[in-house]
């Protein structure tokens, strides 16, 4: 085990990666965490600053000061380049030591630390011891921390024996193993978890679960990511960020050195998520998104439904990740807030580009897919790029009229993959009513027909529906009081079903039954996530554990449509 942590230390990169992981594990090892990492400010060769014992000198307590490299610190990483330590090394002593340590730690010995995710190299080692003996002064010390002593505190630490003994560490090395076989590894990880997120003593005991459950997302990622496939790295994160969430809800905690806690945990969690997330879907799926077909090609199947079920899974990531970048263009700071919102119409831009050249997405196989294209309307929504998407729905809104009247190609409302690979088994009416008895996807595309404008187009959908399905069930569903409490473990038995929607009175029944639900039961009430502005945590729950989308949420907040610009991506007349 110890051998699999250090090859995940010796792959970590230095910005965002073994300086986001550090803190955790000072804190998780009795230290005092003063300062963590932070973009935009001078740092005075200092990554973390931390107090806690010094085990070299019989556990005195006193000042560590991090500065961090990556991988092995060699020759040439000593003087020169960007990140060289040497020169970090000066900055300590001309300006962090006399300048930048609080009044109430200045008296406290301190530590100067090299920590590296690797070991330093023979060829550099004399430099350093030289530098040691020219600076060590009777209240300033050096320590070299490399990746075999990190390893032995996450061993020691935050995995210990509770989490890898027996099957617990065989689940964790199998989801390590398994990374080319994405299901096989996420099951693996869910189970990990699963041993992880028991019933904890106290408050304590469940922070170090969260930071348990980090750090091996943190791994499995770093593995995911030399093997070159993410997949299995993506689903994980979500998973631990919707199971971590329930627990640095502010609005469950008391005020206090743990909520603090907390919070700082969640956005290292989320900042994870984004960065695997732009890894795989930006970087990755990106560059071939707008190119014809390419992604179609990519899923590596002649199989037309399974194309539709990759192209849709890509398509409902995307919108979530342009989802919570544009929570995040809403911050105070203008120049964070611009970034994140270029980098969410970059996403849109992409989403966008994959529908022109992939046209088996007019065609959803499932009722369920429902759900990303919630996703990817509520994104074109608060991007105020409603009319470069207006088309796609009303593409698909063709195509459900065409496949009801044919009996072909109408979506099923099942997920299991044998029936959608047999699907239509026949044309017979028994064959048809039973895989139409019910569905959420014709009511949401009839209210973002009715929402655009096009009320001729909405008005027909719901003719053939009742000319062909008169016996299918519409529904919405929507949370109630038990789900913010279930709804992040993967808990089903929760939320109030809608059914029965009055489409054969008129379309202005259907919505006006939608608008009074919306008012009965307003979401704020159900959902803290919501309440607090983070409702794409709230979209990842729905999407990772197949439940719609609330109608409170399919339109975003009122913004006026920017204007166009000539990077602005349009959907382009479909083709089945």
């Amino acid at each position: 085990m110890k051998l699999v942590v250090m090859h995940y230390l010796r792959s970590l990169r230095e910005r965002d990666e073994l300086d986001a992981i550090l803190p955790d594990l000072l804190a998780e090892s009795g230290f005092e965490v003063i300062t963590r990492p932070r973009r935009g400010t001078r740092q005075a060769g200092v990554d973390v600053a931390a107090v806690g014992p010094d085990s070299e000198r019989d556990g005195a307590r006193s000042l560590f000061l991090f500065t961090i490299k990556s991988g092995d610190l060699t020759r040439e990483h000593w003087d020169t380049g960007q990140q060289a330590v040497r020169p970090s090394l000066n900055e300590i002593f001309d300006d962090y030591i006399p300048n930048r340590i609080p009044p109430h730690f200045a008296n406290l010995p301190v530590v100067i630390c090299v920590c590296m995710g690797g070991e330093m190299r023979e060829d550099v080692r004399a430099q350093w011891s030289g530098f040691c003996r020219n600076n060590e002064a009777a209240n300033v010390h050096f320590a070299e921390w490399n990746g075999d002593r990190l390893a032995d505190l996450i061993l020691n630490g935050m995995l210990r024996s509770e989490l890898i003994e027996s099957e617990n560490r065989g689940r964790f090395q199998k989801a390590l193993a398994m990374l080319d076989q994405p299901d096989v590894a996420y099951r693996h990880f869910c189970h990990l978890l699963n041993a992880i997120f028991t019933e904890p003593k106290n408050q304590t005991e469940r922070t170090r679960q969260l930071r348990k459950a980090y750090l091996c997302l943190w791994i499995l990622f770093v593995w995911a990511r030399d093997a070159g496939n993410l997949e299995a790295a993506y689903r994980a994160s979500e998973l631990v960020l919707l199971r971590s969430w329930p627990h640095c809800d502010n609005t469950r905690l008391r005020k206090g050195t743990a909520q603090q806690e907390r919070l700082a945990h969640f956005d290292q969690v989320l900042k994870l998520y984004n960065i695997i997330a732009h890894l795989l879907l930006v970087e990755k799926i990106g560059p071939f998104a707008d190119k014809r077909y390419a992604l179609s090609m990519a899923v590596n199947s002649r199989n037309a439904v399974d194309i539709n079920i990759a192209l849709f899974e890509t398509l409902g990531r995307l919108s979530l990740h342009g989802l919570w970048l544009d929570a995040f263009s809403n911050v105070q700071d203008e120049a964070f807030a611009q970034a994140m919102s270029e980098a969410a119409d970059k996403v849109l831009n992409i989403a966008i580009g994959m529908l022109n050249a992939n046209p088996a997405l007019i065609v959803p196989v499932r009722d369920d897919f429902a759900i990303e294209l919630a996703l990817f309307m509520r994104l074109a929504d608060v991007r105020g790029r409603l009319s470069n998407v207006a088309d796609y729905i009303r593409g698909i809104a063709e195509h459900l009229c065409d496949g009801l009247v044919t009996r072909q190609h109408y979506p099923i409302p099942t997920t299991d993959y044998r029936d959608v690979l047999a699907h239509p088994g026949d044309r017979s009416d028994e064959y048809f009513e039973e895989h139409t008895r019910a569905g959420i996807l014709y009511t949401f595309v009839l209210a973002w027909l009715a929402m655009i404008g096009d009320e001729e187009r909405a008005e027909r959908l719901r003719s053939t529906l009742l000319e062909h399905a008169p016996h299918m069930t519409h529904q919405i569903w929507i949370p109630d009081g038990q789900t913010d409490e279930v709804f992040w473990d993967g808990g089903r038995e929760h939320g109030l079903s809608v059914p029965g929607l009055p489409l054969s009175e008129s379309l202005e029944a259907v919505f006006d039954l939608i608008n009074r639900v919306i008012g009965e039961h307003p979401l704020e009430e159900r959902v803290s996530a919501v309440r607090i502005g983070l409702a794409p945590i709230l979209f990842m729950a729905c999407r990772h554990y197949r439940m719609p989308i609330p109608p409170h949420l399919w339109r975003g907040d009122d913004r006026s449509e920017p204007a166009r610009t000539a990077t602005d991506q349009t959907i382009s007349d479909p083709e089945a």
